[in-house]
């Protein structure tokens, strides 16, 4: 069971770095933290009810992504649903306009490497907890972290004019 001071810890500790971790995911700092809030409601639950988890951070991100992947897969199907049926649908919020270089980069990766450059990288879980994290292989993170630095290292660039420029 969750006692209050692993909460208090936890909130104190992780909580903001984890809502932002979800938010360089999602695009979206007010779902992040309302996935977050629901994932440590559900870690409660759970340790009301006898149920182990080995490490709060690593379980409060798992969750928090499933549900932000939830949410996504049910505003598409509404956005979906509004065209058949005619109707202009509403806008899905994709984040702050004024977004630094490294958020628009993050956000022109596919998914499941934005995923895992923000679990390794951000919130600097190992690769063991990032594939149990994303339930998947060690493999698969180790390639999708690969596939990720890579892009991230073609789209972050500076050309040699531009740091002349800073230089000068």
């Amino acid at each position: 069971m969750l006692d209050d001071s692993a909460i208090r810890a936890f909130l104190r500790d992780d909580y903001p770095r984890l809502v932002n971790a979800v938010a360089f995911v999602t695009g979206d700092l007010e779902a992040a933290e309302d996935a977050v809030q629901e994932a440590m409601v559900r870690a409660w639950i759970r340790s009301e009810r006898a149920g182990s988890i080995d490490s709060l951070p690593s379980w409060v991100a798992a969750v928090a992504l499933n549900l932000s992947r939830s949410r996504w897969r049910h505003l598409l199907s509404e956005r979906r649903a509004a065209r058949r049926a005619g109707s202009a649908p509403s806008e899905i919020e994709s984040g702050n306009a004024e977004s630094v270089d490294i958020d628009r980069a993050l956000a022109q990766l596919p998914r499941r490497q934005r995923e895992v450059i923000v679990l390794r990288y951000f919130l600097q879980m190992s690769t063991r907890e990032t594939a149990e994290a994303l339930n998947v292989s060690e493999g698969t993170v180790k390639n999708s972290l690969s596939k990720a630095r890579t892009a991230l290292a073609l789209k972050l660039r500076i050309n040699d004019q531009e740091e002349n420029d800073v230089q000068a």
